[in-house]
């Protein structure tokens, strides 16, 4: 259910970091929607998308596949945006977004979002910071699901879902999470029970709880500090 846009804080880098009156323009016809764990971002596929910017949860972009199982290709939180194709000017979104834990986005109308972007203002520069990590991400994550174990792109996601998060624990079936590390689900059912043996996580009824990051970072790929990074530009 949609509610009134929050007073500031938004709890949203990119619209925390706008002048009151830019912030004011952007968020006139904005409205609050919630999203479960799993649910779909609606709207983004439409030819007229809104734009969203989360403030809490986290939500994972997928790229659908003829096989049915989508790829994770972004993770999105508070730090940016849903909504880049919007911005590239595409008529459509080829990646669909889901709460992969609970939160809430500030939606704002098409129109209004571009309307302030073409006025050059920080939101402008900020828009392209943003689309500058995700294009630094995204290659990443290509290099990643080449050349890295699946035993290293399980805890580089389960580490980048910590990272975003507000808990140690949040729900992830092995279905969900093959597909967003591009691998078989009986290969991350072996994965997780490792992990699991080695005390790094407690992985039950769909549910991950971290109980060592260190020993996830030290068995993930190099990808994850770049990524982290990438993230920490995006938020100096």
């Amino acid at each position: 259910m949609a509610r009134p846009k929050p007073a500031r804080p938004t709890g949203n880098h990119l619209l925390d970091r706008l002048p009151d009156a830019e912030l004011g323009k952007l968020l006139a016809d904005a409205v609050v929607v919630s999203f479960a764990a799993r649910d779909e971002v609606d709207g983004l596929r439409w030819e007229e998308q809104p734009v969203y910017f989360p403030t809490s949860g986290v939500y994972s972009l997928l790229l659908p596949m003829k096989d049915g199982n989508p790829v994770e290709v972004a993770v999105v939180d508070s730090e940016g945006m849903l909504g880049i194709p919007l911005v590239l000017g595409m008529d459509e979104n080829p990646v669909r977004a889901v709460a992969q834990v609970t939160g809430e986005c500030i939606r704002v109308p098409p129109d209004r979002f571009l309307a302030v972007v073409r006025e050059g203002g920080v939101l402008d520069g900020l828009v392209r910071r943003f689309l500058a990590v995700s294009w630094q991400a995204a290659n990443q994550t290509i290099a990643c699901n080449l050349r890295h174990t699946v035993k290293e792109r399980v805890c580089r996601w389960v580490l980048s879902v910590h990272d975003r998060s507000t808990a140690d624990e949040f729900d992830i079936t092995q279905e969900v999470l093959s597909g967003m590390v591009g691998a078989s689900r009986p290969k991350v059912s072996v994965v997780a029970g490792e992990l699991q043996a080695a005390g790094y996580i407690r992985y039950q009824r769909g549910r991950v709880k971290v109980l060592d990051r260190a020993g996830l970072e030290g068995t993930s790929c190099e990808c994850y500090r770049v990524l982290r990074k990438a993230y920490d530009f995006l938020t100096s």
